[in-house]
C-alpha cells in the first residue's frame, strides 16, 4: 500500500489467530492532521467478507435539534449617530439611497465594532477609503467588510440590515459576545468567516436562510449547544468548519444534503452519537475530520461511496465494531486514522487497494 497514513488504535484479531493486535500510533487531540509519523505497511489478510450495509439513519428530527436561538436584543446606538454626506457617498443620498443607509449604519456601529481598535470611519471620508470596506454592484451597496486580525469588540445586531453584504471577514480579530441572530437576513452572503474569535453561545439557527452561502467558518471559537439541522439546507456551501468549540449533540443527518460540500471539519468538539450514515451522499467530499470527539457506534460502510475523499480522520472517538469491507473503495485516500477508538475484528484485505 502506498497510503500516506494508515491508523488504526484499535485491537484486531487477525484471522491467524493472533489475538489482541495493537496497531495504534498515539496522536494528540490537539495535533494538527497528519501530523503523525508514518507507519509501516500491514500484511494483507485473508479476505473477509464484506460487512453488511450499514442500516441508514433516521432522519434526525428538525424539531428535535437545536431549539431556536432567541433574538438577540439589539445593540445600543447613540442618540443623534452621525450621517453620511455627499462627500462620504461620492454622490447625493437621493442619488445613493441604499448605499446612504449601508453607510449610515456603518458609523452607527462604529464604536461597538471596533472595540479598542481604532477605524478610519468618519462621514468626512469618502466610504471606499474606509478601511475594511468595499463598495460594488449596481445600486451601490456596501458588498464586503474586512477587518481580520484587529482588535474588535462585538457583533451589532444592526449588521443584519446591510442586506448587501457578500463577504463578511473578520476572523483572528478578538470578538467576544454572541453570534447575532440578524445575520440571517443577508441573504446575499456567500463567505463568513469568523474564526479564532472568543464568540460563545449558540450558533443561530437563522443561519440556515443563507441559501448563497459557500463557506462557513466558525472554527476556533468558543461556541456550545448543537449543530443546527437548518444548517442542511445551506446546499451550495462547499466548506463547513466547525472545530475547536464546545459544540455537543448529534451530527444532524440533514447534513447529508450539503451535496456541493469538499470539507467537513468537526473535530475537537463534545460531539456524540453515531456518524450519520447520510454523510454517505456527500460525493463531492475530499477531508472529512471528526476526531476528537465522543463518537459511539459503527463505522458506516455508506462512507464507502465518497470515492473524492483525501482525508477520512475518525480517531480518539469511542467507535465500535470492525473497520468496514467497503472503505476499500476510496481509492483518492492520503491519510487514514482510526486510532484509540473501540474496534475489533480483522484488518479488511481491501485495504490494500489504497494506492494513492
Amino acid at each position: 500500500m502506498r497510503v500516506r497514513w494508515l491508523r488504526f488504535g484499535a485491537m484486531l484479531v487477525a484471522s491467524l489467530g493472533v489475538v489482541g493486535l495493537a496497531l495504534g500510533l498515539g496522536m494528540t487531540r490537539g495535533e494538527a492532521p497528519g501530523a503523525v509519523a508514518q507507519t509501516t505497511a500491514t500484511p494483507t489478510t485473508t479476505e473477509t467478507a464484506a460487512t453488511p450495509a450499514t442500516p441508514a439513519t433516521p432522519a434526525t428530527v428538525a424539531t428535535s435539534a437545536t431549539p431556536a436561538t432567541t433574538a438577540t436584543p439589539a445593540t445600543r446606538l447613540p442618540s443623534n449617530p452621525p450621517t453620511c454626506t455627499a462627500t462620504t457617498l461620492g454622490g447625493s443620498r437621493t442619488a445613493n439611497a441604499r448605499l446612504a443607509a449601508d453607510c449610515d449604519t456603518l458609523l452607527a456601529i462604529e464604536t461597538t465594532l471596533a472595540g479598542t481598535a481604532t477605524l478610519n470611519w468618519a462621514p468626512t471620508l469618502a466610504l471606499a477609503s474606509w478601511e475594511g470596506i468595499t463598495v460594488s454592484g449596481t445600486p451601490k451597496r456596501v458588498t464586503k467588510l474586512q477587518l481580520q486580525g484587529k482588535d474588535l469588540g462585538i457583533l451589532p445586531t444592526q449588521l443584519g440590515s446591510l442586506t448587501g453584504l457578500i463577504e463578511i471577514l473578520l476572523y483572528d480579530s478578538g470578538l467576544t459576545g454572541s453570534i447575532p441572530t440578524q445575520l440571517g437576513n443577508l441573504t446575499a452572503l456567500r463567505t463568513l468567516y469568523l474564526y479564532g474569535n472568543q464568540l460563545g453561545g449558540a450558533i443561530p439557527t437563522q443561519l440556515g436562510n443563507l441559501a448563497s452561502l459557500t463557506v462557513l467558518s466558525l472554527q476556533d471559537n468558543r461556541l456550545t449547544g448543537g449543530i443546527p439541522t437548518q444548517l442542511g439546507s445551506l446546499t451550495a456551501l462547499t466548506d463547513f468548519s466547525l472545530q475547536a468549540n464546545q459544540l455537543t449533540g448529534v451530527i444532524p443527518t440533514q447534513l447529508g444534503g450539503l451535496v456541493a460540500l469538499r470539507n467537513l471539519v468537526l473535530f475537537g468538539n463534545r460531539l456524540t452519537g453515531s456518524i450519520p450514515t447520510q454523510l454517505g451522499n456527500l460525493t463531492a467530499l475530499t477531508k472529512l475530520y471528526l476526531y476528537g470527539n465522543q463518537l459511539t457506534g459503527a463505522i458506516p460502510t455508506q462512507l464507502g461511496s465518497l470515492t473524492a475523499l483525501t482525508v477520512l480522520s475518525l480517531q480518539d472517538n469511542r467507535l465500535t465494531g470492525s473497520i468496514p469491507t467497503q472503505l476499500g473503495n476510496l481509492t483518492a485516500l492520503t491519510d487514514f486514522s482510526l486510532q484509540a477508538n473501540q474496534l475489533t475484528g480483522v484488518i479488511p484485505t481491501q485495504l490494500g487497494g489504497l494506492v494513492a
